[in-house]
C-alpha cells in the first residue's frame, strides 16, 4: 500500500514538473505542443548557421586528375572544408613536415593541438596559404618552449 502511494506521488510530481517546463517553454501559456515550436525554432537557427557557412569537400579543390596542390591551398579553402577533411589534411601536412625533418614518429596529442592551432589561425587569416599558417604556428610553438 505504501509503495503504491509513493509511486502515485512520484508520478504526480513528475507530471507537475513536466507541465511546469511546458508552461515555461510556451511563455506561461498552456499549449498542447510547445516542443514542436521549440523544434521549429531550433531547426531554423541551425539551417541559417549552416547556410551562412556552407562547407565543401576537399575534392572541390582537386585538379582533373584528383590531385590537390597543397602548397597553393589557402586558409579560406581549408576553413571552408568539412571538419574531418580539415583534420585529414592537417595529418597529411604533419606527415609531410615530419618526413622533411627525417622524423619517423608522431606525438598524437601534440599533432592534434597543432592541427587545431593551424585551423584557428586559418579562420583568422583566410588570405594566407596553409603552409604559411603552419609556418606561423610552428614558429609560435618554438617561441613558447
Amino acid at each position: 500500500m505504501i509503495a503504491s502511494t509513493a509511486k502515485r506521488t512520484r508520478k504526480r510530481r513528475n507530471g507537475m514538473l513536466r507541465d511546469g517546463i511546458r508552461r515555461w517553454l510556451s511563455g506561461g501559456k498552456r499549449r498542447k505542443r510547445p516542443m514542436r515550436s521549440l523544434f521549429t525554432i531550433t531547426a531554423a537557427f541551425i539551417g541559417s548557421v549552416s547556410a551562412a557557412q556552407a562547407q565543401v569537400g576537399l575534392n572541390t579543390y582537386a585538379d582533373a586528375k584528383g590531385f590537390i596542390d597543397v602548397q597553393k591551398l589557402t586558409c579560406a579553402q581549408l576553413a571552408g572544408t568539412f571538419q574531418e577533411d580539415a583534420d585529414f589534411l592537417g595529418v597529411w601536412y604533419s606527415g609531410w613536415y615530419n618526413g622533411l625533418a627525417k622524423k619517423h614518429a608522431i606525438n598524437m596529442p601534440r599533432a592534434k593541438e597543432g592541427i587545431h592551432q593551424v585551423i584557428v589561425h586559418c579562420k583568422a587569416n583566410p588570405t594566407k596559404r596553409v603552409i604559411q599558417a603552419i609556418d606561423f604556428v610552428l614558429k609560435e610553438e618554438k617561441k613558447g618552449r
